[in-house]
């Protein structure tokens, strides 16, 4: 090789070797060892297979104004079942709501990272999702010293280069199994009654709630004691989902991967 051309090569490893740690740096190690797709088609984690009777609830907090009462009244709803939850957050959110957001952390609840309404999925780039997981997570950097690891894009619409990307990240996409349809005007009750006829229960559940849903709390306060007579334990996602060593089934469940 001419003596050119090994100055050439050596200015690329540079800038590669220099790309990598800026890369590493802003988006964090990418997740190990487990199989995120089948048959070609990433996918989000909506439910494990625990081997136990857990289940997890998350509530969705976007931009949306919601009232001081309102979020304490769930919060009450919530320590008095003893439920410890995930709370899917949007930078906004957090930004509109610190001291919320600091409750929500101190009472024994965890905040995980909701993309912004306003991004649609399909226009999406690998860059736009980076930049979003960037943001969330110095966001949710400034309420908590719990790593944000778990992301969720509002209405659940994903597809392979958005899955791919936050993989790359070093987060977890995390949709759900069970949705609780809060947002609909009915009453606690009839919510409750509908989601016990169309689902049935099983181990490592997620189920989708919204923090400003009008009868969210109620609908909590009636479901999680049925669940309880049933055996169910109330986890958070972090306590739940497998960080390596799983494969995933065509509904998105996480199966562990048997030690050899």
């Amino acid at each position: 090789m001419k003596k050119g051309m090994w100055g050439v090569g050596a200015l690329a490893l540079v800038l590669i070797t220099g790309l990598s740690v800026f890369y590493r740096a802003q988006v964090g190690k990418k997740v190990v060892t487990a199989s995120t797709s089948v048959n070609g088609q990433e996918l989000p984690i909506c439910s494990v297979q625990t081997g136990k009777k857990q289940i997890a609830y998350t509530f969705e907090l976007s931009g949306t104004q919601i009232g001081k009462g309102q979020a304490e009244q769930m919060l009450q709803i919530l320590q008095q079942q003893e439920i410890p939850a995930t709370f899917f957050a949007t930078p906004s959110w957090i930004e509109n709501h610190r001291s919320l957001a600091i409750q929500i952390c101190q009472q024994g609840h965890e905040i995980q990272g909701l993309g912004e309404q306003a991004v649609c999925v399909e226009q999406m780039t690998a860059k736009a999702c980076r930049k979003e997981l960037r943001k969330i997570r110095e966001t949710i950097g400034t309420v908590t010293e719990e790593p944000c690891v778990f992301f969720r894009i509002p209405g659940g619409e994903y597809n392979n280069e958005v899955l791919r990307t936050i993989y790359a990240c070093g987060s977890y996409p995390v949709a759900w199994s069970v949705d609780s349809m809060d947002w609909k005007e009915y009453e606690a009750s009839e919510l409750v009654r509908q989601l016990l006829q169309s689902c049935t229960i099983r181990d490592g559940e997620i189920l989708r709630f919204h923090g400003e849903g009008e009868n969210t709390g109620e609908m909590v306060k009636l479901l999680h004691p049925r669940l309880k007579e049933e055996g169910y334990e109330a986890v958070t996602v972090s306590q739940m989902v497998y960080k390596d060593r799983y494969r995933m089934t065509t509904d998105g469940r996480q199966i562990p991967e048997k030690s050899k």
